[in-house]
């Protein structure tokens, strides 16, 4: 879930500075307030998705250790 989060913010990030750079490219140098810091969802989105994805990877390492421990102590599952 958090890195759907995180790419949502980052998507929403992006898009805003490409539309700070087509302005900007367009003559306007008064940008408004609420779009700079919308570009300023783009790292913020990148560090949620980086936490989500360095979380779901723990998650997952701990549950294959955990079911690695439960086969090498079960003695009925060995052939």
């Amino acid at each position: 879930m958090p890195v759907r989060i995180g790419m949502t913010l980052f998507a929403i990030g992006v898009l805003a500075v490409v539309v700070i750079m087509v302005m900007f490219a367009s003559g306007s140098h008064d940008l408004p307030l609420w779009l700079n810091l919308t570009a300023m969802l783009a790292p913020l989105g990148f560090a949620v998705g980086m936490v989500g994805v360095a979380v779901d990877a723990r998650r997952s390492s701990r549950a294959l250790a955990r079911a690695t421990a439960d086969q090498d102590s079960d003695p009925g599952s060995q052939p």
